[in-house]
């Protein structure tokens, strides 16, 4: 995390190029995943109603719990991590504390919900969408739900509502219907603000924002991605029917879509097939085609919120798509030379001289203002990689508290696997002692065991004690 202004920057593409292994969910079939805010821990919903927490560093389960009874449709991340949201085909939305596993707030609804997320500025509101009604928005504080209505005396031939999102600052809430049309709201008043319709009457399947540069990107039924301005069509009058910036057209129908951190790369996911087409958002060129085990159906597709990594799942598998990385040394020293074959090195003059007599001679006043500067270790800069335009100026907004209840949580603490406990003198200790005792056909019951402490002397002599024992018994 301290050098996220330098990963993957500069020293190649900003899209994956291959597949670098899959997440192992224990035997476990996922269905959904979502990254956090900073991508440094991974949700991921299976089937059977469990979460798995994967830690992307590690690509290792640092938490999992079982959260409904039937398959995880939906997971939103709180902006502080602390809070998961999980949606699922039992009908119902549940809040979890990620610390703790712990359930602090469900609610149910009479149908299957579609998708469910949190305000990305306020944790206590949440908006819902199921099937066959209008979403609603949930606000935990005040205890309430409101429905979002589209009035039905401006467009009566509007459709049901298929998919909703907020914008990147929680202003918005944006709505796409089965009949092309985008609805814009007041997230708080849920005032409708204005409303679009494309140019083909298709369903909407996907709306994304960027979290850069405020472009909204659709995928519909006729399987055309489609580009937007959000300011723009915020300024357009109702039932305006707006043409896109760029179309993105293809023959293969797209099951979802994910977009790049700076908005310059989109990934469509093939619905019949384990393959990702990348398309470059200013010329609309498709420049990457990644495909994985053929066979598989894909389920969901995410991008890293700041890198360029891309899960995908298919069947039930959790793979991970990155760049290919080549080691290029002279990017880092100017001077490095690299080598095809051994050459024999010739030292420069003064290279191993302790002093070097050509240098200049520092003068007083300059070794003088070098000693007098006063290096900062303690202040926490704020990294513009994972901070917002209006972020808080906070320094504790950059450390992980585990004792504490409020403030990001960018990891999660796991305890060392031991892989052979035998291995410990101590257990070795208390399974001789065991041996022995048993040998002798005595028992002690209710007296108390020795602490399990030992020397390295003393394990040989037990070991030879048991040795003898068992020779004497036969």
């Amino acid at each position: 995390m301290m050098n996220s202004e330098l990963l993957d920057k500069n020293f190649g593409v900003c899209f994956p190029e291959e597949l670098d292994g899959a997440l192992d969910t224990q035997q476990g079939s996922a269905n959904c995943c979502k990254f956090n805010r900073w991508g440094s821990l991974i949700a991921v919903g299976s089937i059977d109603g469990r979460v798995y927490i994967f830690d992307l560093i590690t690509k290792g389960v640092v938490k999992s719990w079982v959260c409904h009874g039937y398959s995880i449709t939906s997971l939103s991340w709180s902006r502080d991590g602390r809070k998961l949201l999980t949606a699922s085909n039992d009908w119902s939305v549940a809040i979890w504390d990620v610390l703790e596993g712990s359930r602090i707030e469900r609610q149910i609804y009479g149908s299957p919900v579609l998708c469910a997320m949190f305000n990305p500025r306020n944790d206590k509101r949440i908006l819902v969408i199921y099937l066959g009604a209008n979403p609603v928005l949930l606000d935990l504080e005040a205890k309430l739900q409101t429905e979002i209505k589209f009035p039905e005396e401006i467009d009566d031939q509007s459709g049901d509502v298929t998919v909703g999102t907020f914008d990147r600052r929680g202003k918005y809430i944006v709505t796409g219907s089965s009949k092309g049309r985008i609805a814009f709201y007041n997230a708080q008043t849920l005032e409708l603000i204005t409303f679009v319709k494309q140019n083909a009457t298709h369903q909407i399947k996907n709306i994304l924002l960027t979290r850069r540069g405020d472009f909204l990107l659709t995928n519909s039924q006729d399987r055309i991605i489609r580009t937007y301005k959000l300011d723009v069509l915020l300024k357009k009058h109702h039932g305006t029917i707006v043409e896109p910036l760029q179309k993105l057209l293809d023959i293969i129908n797209k099951k979802a879509i994910c977009v790049s951190n700076d908005g310059d790369y989109i990934c469509g996911a093939s619905t019949k097939a384990h393959s990702l087409y990348i398309w470059e958002r200013n010329s609309g060129s498709l420049i990457k085609m990644l495909h994985g085990t053929k066979g598989e159906t894909l389920h969901d597709v995410q991008w890293h919120p700041t890198r360029p990594i891309i899960l995908s799942i298919a069947n039930g598998l959790v793979s991970v798509w990155t760049q290919a990385h080549v080691e290029n040394w002279s990017a880092f020293a100017p001077e490095f030379t690299e080598l095809e074959e051994n050459v024999k090195y010739i030292e420069k003059e003064s290279e191993f001289d302790l002093e070097d007599e050509d240098a200049d001679e520092p003068t007083p006043q300059t070794s003088k203002e070098e000693d007098d500067e006063i290096v900062d270790v303690v202040t926490l800069k704020p990294n513009a990689v994972y901070c917002s335009s209006d972020e808080d100026d906070d320094g504790s907004m950059y450390v992980t508290d585990l004792t504490a209840k409020q403030g990001p949580l960018w990891f999660l603490p796991i305890a060392p696997e031991i892989e052979n406990p035998e291995e410990n003198p101590a257990s070795l200790f208390t399974e001789t002692e065991e041996m022995t005792s048993t040998l002798d056909g005595e028992s002690y019951p209710g007296s108390r065991k020795r602490p399990a402490t030992c020397t390295a002397s003393s394990v040989i002599s037990m070991r030879n004690l048991t040795k003898q024992r068992r020779f004497e018994v036969r």
